[in-house]
């Protein structure tokens, strides 16, 4: 079973690049990059990813930066 999360920068934030760098890299998931925002497909062991956990791990400050999207 696949999901997708969407997270999109918030007013051009310089430190959204750098948390999700940092979240891509502490979580091993890949985006597609389209203008602000990331699109993440989610498989099988990677559904374990605690998402909000990591992102708060980064920077407490994160939903500061980035939001979460709703897919269209």
């Amino acid at each position: 079973m696949a999901g997708q999360i969407i997270l999109e920068k918030l007013d051009r934030s310089p430190e959204a690049d750098r948390i999700l760098d940092e979240f891509e890299s502490r979580t091993g998931l890949h985006a597609d990059v389209q203008d602000d925002v990331r699109y993440y497909e989610l498989h099988d062991e990677e559904h374990q990813t605690r998402i909000v956990q990591t992102l708060t791990d980064i920077d407490p400050a994160w939903t500061d930066h980035l939001g979460f999207r709703l897919p269209a």
